[in-house]
């Protein structure tokens, strides 16, 4: 089973797990923070394809990282060092927001992580000239803002890297109705032999409150593509015993899986474009309500593979439930 080694430093809240570490990171999880983090600014200009574009995050992934057979980590595949400078740029740096995604859920079980940009566009509000890249919440109590620099390295990791990630760090604007904030410096890298690393720092708090970014709205802004996505698919099937709408993604042999409940809240949104301030506000209560009622099977779930990890048992590769909700299985072609 392939992991993660990690590393964390100078955080002022509890973490979930220790501040370093091995984390197990089956195939399924990886792809399940590729698919999810971030999402697409919709409302940004050009023709929306949510579902195709989740299809080439879940391919890039796969491109770039394998396992070494040596040390049972993740590591580049020969094609990601083939790329030319300005490709393994791109690259490295979508790989830094999957590698945030993965810690961030496992460390301060914030599993809704989501670009600034795509809440502005979402809420109609222009971008802002200096961008964060991540915002989130963390579970249960959905009362704490995790605020998220990434930053992704072709090779090691560097002291100017870091100073640069927590500076901007520092400067991620806080939920509205969220009493305290966590300000997150995320560096994924690469060690001497190619193997992925990832280190995390908490910088010293200096929030700006966004007076329109509530929790509720940003919940709405996590999960709108990725019902978008699965729309665009036409054919889905409910499990009536995980209550999840599932749907088989065309090309790429993944079933994406979201409760059903979240399905049928986000539907009457546009599911491209701005959204009405009326429309928003009408599903934000909803919203919060789902994700804290299901927050306790979730992180049951989530407390299994720790388990499991801990003990030396076989963790499923092939599927994953993150503590958002959504589910993320992978075909055979994926072995």
């Amino acid at each position: 089973m392939p992991f993660l080694s990690y590393e964390a430093r100078n955080f002022s809240t509890p973490l979930a797990g220790p501040t370093a570490g091995s984390l197990s990171l089956p195939s399924a999880r990886l792809v399940w923070g590729a698919v999810t983090v971030g999402m697409t600014p919709f409302s940004m200009g050009g023709a929306p394809r949510p579902l195709l574009e989740l299809g080439w995050r879940a391919a890039l992934t796969a491109a770039s990282l394998t396992e070494d057979p040596a040390s049972g980590r993740w590591a580049r595949t020969a094609g990601y060092r083939r790329l030319d400078p300005s490709e393994k740029r791109a690259v490295s740096y979508f790989l830094g927001m999957t590698q945030a995604k993965i810690t961030c859920e496992h460390l301060l079980r914030a599993s809704h992580l989501i670009h600034l940009d795509a809440y502005l566009a979402v809420v109609g509000q222009p971008s802002r000239a200096s961008r964060p890249d991540l915002i989130g919440l963390s579970l249960p109590s959905l009362d704490c803002t995790i605020a998220v620099e990434a930053k992704g390295r072709t090779g090691g990791r560097t002291g100017k890297v870091t100073a640069a990630a927590k500076k901007q760090a520092q400067s991620l604007p806080a939920v509205v109705s969220a009493s305290s904030a966590v300000r997150v410096a995320s560096v994924a890298s690469f060690d001497p032999r190619g193997c992925w690393e990832a280190y995390l720092e908490d910088p010293p708090d200096s929030a700006k409150v966004m007076a329109s970014l509530t929790a509720g709205s940003l919940l709405a802004t996590y999960y709108r593509p990725l019902v978008a996505a699965q729309a665009e698919v036409g054919e889905s099937q409910v499990s009536e015993e995980n209550s999840i709408t599932l749907a088989e993604l065309p090309g790429i042999d993944l079933v994406l899986g979201i409760p059903t409940v979240i399905v049928t809240i986000i539907r009457p949104l546009p599911l491209t474009g701005p959204v009405p301030d009326e429309q928003l506000r009408a599903v934000e209560a909803d919203l919060l309500e789902i994700v804290r009622s299901r927050h306790l099977t979730s992180r049951a779930d989530a407390a299994e593979l720790d388990i499991a990890q801990t003990q030396g048992q076989p963790v499923p590769s092939r599927s994953y439930t993150g503590l958002d909700g959504i589910y993320v299985g992978l075909g055979s072609s994926w072995a």
